[in-house]
């Protein structure tokens, strides 16, 4: 019961697209309709015994048509030649055996109709004057190297169609590489100061300090594991997983830090890719809060533009030019594989800008298509729900 279903698979398989079909459909029909004319017009003519056309026009069309049932037996055998490389009678089997073969096959079928339904002479010598003694042979060889070259249309279509896929699944990879490379780079030396500033509290006998960092290191760490995987997330997801981190260093850093948002409503639904801000925003810890005796302010600001997405990091740090800026070995990953992952997802329609900022320090610019967030789409934020979480301008307090 499967070897019928294996065939027709097989069939449907080495078979012509529906473009190629019908030019090849309807340059068959044309050869067989002149041919039913010629035959009828003119070689008929000259005969004693002439036939109608409705005779010459059916028996054309089935005979041309032939080839149809042709093309998946030629596909298949070329490509069954094509897989044995060595095999050195491949070229003489596909250009000339082969084209031979099928063209005898087609003409002993019609010697047959004619013998069967005709009868007017023996069926070798009718398929003698179909083969031997017909000089419209050739055309069968025009048909056959047709169906050649629509093989290699084919071939060469879903190979476009493969290499197409194979770039999408190499970039997703590349993206996610990146993603896991972000996450590497992230995790080592946070980690290291987070439970350093743990290590602290116990020794200073702050236990409440202690347990609060160690509950806040264990959610920060679930959501990097369990919560973003996903490529792309809400703006708002984004900024909750930044709160988290933040208030981690809010433990560390305690009133030297201090965070400013000034978050639009509108674009907390906008996608964006994972992690997008918090080498940004570490990068402002680094070089905006840890130097600083007195501290810095840190501020969070979106906005929609027309179609863009806005999102600025900006500090009160030394700003561009000094030397604090300056890296360090294994510094400015985390900020080069952002710039990479943006370059990747947007194209040219991206930008990740640094400036001299407004409050003295350096101001980091994001602009990405604004996308809303499938998830989000139907939960729009709305006023001061919205904002209550992330549109606000205070410090960081201890809970």
């Amino acid at each position: 019961m499967r070897r019928p279903w294996r065939i027709i698979a097989i069939w449907r398989k080495y078979s012509f697209n529906k473009y190629i079909s019908s030019i090849l459909f309807a340059l068959l029909t044309s050869i067989a309709l002149a041919r039913a004319f010629q035959q009828f017009y003119f070689v008929d003519a000259a005969k004693v015994h002439q036939y109608s056309l409705w005779w010459h026009i059916p028996f054309n069309l089935f005979i041309w048509w032939l080839w149809m049932l042709f093309v998946p037996l030629v596909y298949w055998t070329m490509v069954t030649l094509r897989e044995k490389t060595g095999n050195p009678w491949s070229g003489f089997i596909v250009y000339l055996l082969l084209p031979g073969l099928f063209i005898l096959v087609r003409q002993t079928i019609a010697a047959a109709v004619v013998y069967i339904i005709i009868g007017q002479s023996t069926f070798l010598h009718t398929l003698g004057s179909r083969t031997l003694r017909a000089p419209i042979i050739w055309i069968d060889f025009v048909v056959y190297y047709s169906i050649m070259i629509g093989v290699r249309i084919v071939e060469y279509q879903q190979k476009r169609e493969t290499d197409k896929v194979k770039i999408v699944q190499l970039q997703a990879r590349l993206t996610q590489s990146q993603l896991n490379a972000l996450r590497s780079q992230l995790r080592p030396h946070f980690l290291f100061n987070a439970l350093n500033s743990v290590s602290t509290s116990i020794f200073l006998k702050e236990n409440t300090d202690a347990k609060r960092m160690l509950a806040l290191i264990s959610n920060f760490l679930k959501t990097t594991v369990t919560e973003n995987n996903q490529q792309e997330i809400s703006l708002q997801q984004e900024l909750s997983f930044i709160n988290r981190y933040l208030q981690i260093e809010k433990v560390r850093f305690e009133e030297k830090l201090t965070v400013v948002r000034d978050l639009a409503p509108e674009t907390l639904t906008a996608s964006v890719p994972s992690f997008l801000l918090l080498p940004l925003v570490e990068n402002t810890i680094y070089h905006a809060i840890v130097p600083n005796i007195h501290g810095g302010t840190i501020r969070l600001a979106s906005k929609k533009e027309g179609d863009v997405l806005t999102i600025i990091v900006e500090d009160t740090g030394p700003g561009t030019n000094e030397t604090a800026r300056k890296k360090k070995s294994g510094e400015g990953i985390g900020i080069k594989i952002t710039k990479e992952r943006l370059e990747h997802r947007y194209g040219t329609n991206q930008s990740l800008q640094f400036e001299h900022g407004t409050m003295g320090g350096l101001k980091a610019t994001i602009r990405i298509p604004f996308k809303q967030q499938e998830s989000l789409q139907r939960v729009k934020p709305s006023g001061p729900r919205a904002s209550n979480e992330f549109n606000r301008s205070s410090r960081l307090q201890r809970t």
